[in-house]
């Protein structure tokens, strides 16, 4: 794996957690690069905090490009496996093609969705369900998914607010109040979230900081 950042930071005063906050963001189907990141975080949380409470969360894009999807939702069902690390799992606009496809909620994919589906990793995740367009009716993506994985899919948050920071996948519209945030925002915005921060002066710049995934 390897780390990118942008260039964009907060101008605002530095914003906390009520307790520790660890995110990972974008995994893409790379269970094998996800299953060592896990290890190593429960190591560092078991040395620095011990049994304190700890918050873990998931910010998005599960599948799709990577050649093991169905390995990233393992690991996302089983977790840390400790009781003091509460751990949450918000939608990535990847995952919501998945969600519309199989019908787990209300929407589903027009033709012009699949086709950008497919062509942004989604091929790769229906050959991991063992499934092509043709063949991905919403009753069989949900067989070959299984109902742990519909049961997770299902229940994938939007955000996660920890204090004074705001857990999301893709950003937020700085335009538009945090309690009014859109889905369409939420999981797919890069600008004007992304703009030099001495622009991001909208409603909710004051009061959170943001840490998302979705660009890299």
């Amino acid at each position: 794996m390897r780390l990118a950042v942008t260039e964009f930071t907060m101008l605002a005063p530095r914003r906390t957690a009520p307790r520790p906050l660890f995110a990972i963001g974008d995994v893409h189907g790379h269970a094998a690069a996800l299953s060592p990141l896990l290890e190593h975080l429960g190591r560092v949380i078991d040395a620095e905090y011990g049994a304190d409470a700890v918050d873990l969360v998931h910010l998005g894009d599960y599948i799709d490009r990577g050649p093991d999807p169905l390995g990233v939702l393992a690991l996302l069902r089983t977790g840390l496996g400790r009781a003091n690390v509460h751990e949450r799992a918000l939608m990535g606009n990847h995952d919501w093609f998945l969600i519309a496809a199989a019908r787990l909620r209300e929407q589903t994919l027009s033709l012009d969705e699949w086709a950008v589906w497919l062509r942004n990793g989604g091929r790769q995740t229906l050959t991991a369900l063992g499934l092509s367009y043709m063949t991905a009716r919403p009753e069989r993506l949900r067989e070959a998914l299984g109902a742990e994985n519909v049961a997770l899919l299902e229940r994938l948050e939007l955000s996660a607010r920890f204090g004074d920071v705001l857990c999301v996948h893709a950003g937020v519209d700085p335009e538009t109040p945090l309690e009014e945030q859109r889905m369409q925002d939420l999981i797919w915005i890069r600008e004007p979230f992304l703009e030099p921060a001495e622009k991001a002066d909208g409603p909710w710049a004051p009061g959170v900081a943001v840490v998302h995934g979705h660009t890299p």
